[in-house]
């Protein structure tokens, strides 16, 4: 029964293209822009060169805070940082 009153909600519910819109941005992002670098503060840094070039260079963990907006830090690469593929407003 409840699995019926799911369905009848989500077939009244409102419809709209976004998500397959949102959807065709993302795939054109990843066929353009694949090779987009991972922020350095993201990267692993297992040796004294990788060290020297900033990888892992401050990096928040976010369990270290008390509050997790104090944690806040970018995790896309720069010409993602704005991108918004849904809008949920």
């Amino acid at each position: 029964m409840i699995l019926a009153q799911a369905v009848a909600y989500l077939a009244k519910a409102p419809k709209d293209n976004s998500l397959y819109i949102g959807l065709g941005q993302v795939k054109a992002d990843i066929k353009n822009l694949h090779n987009e670098p991972v922020p350095l503060h993201l990267r692993n840094a297992p040796t004294k060169l990788m060290k020297d070039l900033d990888y892992g260079k401050d990096y928040k963990y976010t369990p270290n805070y008390d509050n997790p907006e104090d944690a806040k830090q970018d995790y896309l690469p720069e010409k993602l940082k704005n991108k918004k593929y849904l809008n949920l407003d």
